[in-house]
């Protein structure tokens, strides 16, 4: 008897993601030579992420010969910069979108808005004609996603003005007085203070060097393990001849 087949009883993954990328409208940027969007790795920028998700690969199946570069960095809550999505023109003009505190169908309309082909434009007036919303979910969308106050810098702006060694001496800094305050230590003299700093940043240099030190010497070991290999497997052949019992004239001569 033969056994029976499990057919899929609803659509596959893939013909779900094929009807999602295909799904009105077309969003065709051809005025647009490159995207570049610069958004938090986690715990913020919820929006931009969303937009990353769901509405960047739209983007990418319309739009085949776009350049998208996507740049996630971390980001701890005290630091001040937006999310952006920077535009490239083919006419080498250059424009910067501001994402903070928006939704993602927020962001593909203002972009469509910006650099949009004529069809988006007849999409929209055939769409707010027939009561239809212009983006899939914008019916649902919250007036906003964050209600903080607008950081002042863009990421770019804000890593010129926080250099990666002043942002390490500043954690160092942050974390000895948080565990100063922790131990219930209070005060103390500007001086001391100074001193503290100076250290901490001198013990801070201290063990990048002793990391850049390990690295450099495990470098070196792997660029001489093949030399040694074969030292090692010469001198087992030196070993094996010289186990071996003389015969003939070689067990005559010295």
């Amino acid at each position: 008897m033969a056994r029976g087949i499990n057919l899929p009883t609803g659509p596959s993954a893939l013909s779900r993601l094929v009807a999602h990328l295909k799904a009105p409208p077309k969003l065709s940027l051809p005025h647009i030579r490159s995207l570049r969007l610069t958004l938090a790795a986690r715990n913020d920028h919820f929006g931009a992420r969303y937009f990353l998700k769901e509405q960047l690969p739209r983007i990418r199946y319309a739009n085949p010969d776009l350049e998208i570069h996507v740049r996630k960095m971390a980001k701890r809550p005290k630091d001040e910069w937006r999310p952006e999505l920077q535009l490239s023109f083919h006419d080498g003009k250059t424009q910067s979108m501001n994402l903070h505190a928006k939704w993602s169908s927020t962001i593909v309309r203002e972009l469509m808005d910006t650099a949009g082909s004529l069809a988006w434009a007849r999409w929209k007036t055939e769409a707010e004609r027939s009561g239809v919303p212009i983006i899939h979910g914008a019916e649902h969308e919250p007036p906003s996603t964050d209600e903080r106050p607008m950081p002042r810098f863009w990421y770019d702006e804000w890593r010129a003005k926080h250099p990666q060694k002043a942002r390490r001496l500043r954690e160092a800094s942050y974390t000895r007085r948080n565990a100063k305050e922790a131990r219930g230590v209070k005060g103390g003299s500007k001086s001391s203070k100074e001193t503290t700093v100076a250290a901490g940043s001198q013990t801070l240099e201290q063990e990048h060097e002793k990391r850049r030190a390990t690295k450099k010497e495990a470098r070196r070991a792997r660029l001489d393990a093949p030399r040694l290999a074969e030292v090692e497997a010469e001198r087992r052949v030196q070993l094996e001849l010289l186990s071996k019992p003389r015969t003939g004239a070689a067990a005559v001569l010295p």
